[in-house]
């Protein structure tokens, strides 16, 4: 394969050489057109004008009057508290917090990390179903999550948690 580069390339050098002319080639004569020599011109003649002087500008004078105002101070009296005489029926008092909305791991080994990006270090690696309470959602993506079973915080991407 070599020999028939080496030999294609010979036949087109030898090829371009004879139609360039060959050992008889003369290359054209160059015409050189020198530039015209620039001739002296006289330099433009400088005018000098005075500028027209401005017409004196009358001044007005007015008359200023200056009036006092004194605005009248209106104090409103405070409304007085009401307070009502409040009596509990009973002392037992229920507080009603909030369902927690639990989530899963959706991945199959997915890391907790200690910030929310992956340049933050992993404190765990979850498997696929674990819960978790979301507790903040950034706008990058990444949610702040504790485990329901530990109760360990950190952040994992918030596409890899489902609800369930």
């Amino acid at each position: 394969m070599s020999k028939f580069i080496i030999t294609t390339c010979l036949l087109l050098f030898w090829a371009f050489y004879e139609m360039s002319g060959g050992a008889d080639f003369e290359p054209l004569e160059r015409k050189v057109v020198a530039k015209a020599p620039v001739t002296d011109l006289p330099e433009p003649p400088v005018v000098v004008a005075q500028a027209p002087r401005p017409a004196p500008i009358a001044a007005l004078v007015a008359e200023v009057t200056t009036a006092s105002y004194t605005p009248e101070l209106v104090i409103i009296p405070a409304p007085e508290p009401v307070v009502e005489d409040v009596t509990l029926a009973s002392a037992e008092t229920t507080v009603v917090e909030d369902p927690l909305i639990i989530h899963q791991v959706a991945g199959e080994w997915v890391n907790m990390r200690d910030g929310p990006s992956t340049s933050f270090s992993v404190l765990d690696t979850l498997p696929r179903g674990t819960k978790a309470e979301i507790l903040e959602v950034n706008g990058d993506g990444w949610a702040q999550i504790r485990l329901i079973d530990s109760g360990k915080t950190g952040w994992m991407a918030e596409r890899l948690l489902s609800e369930g």
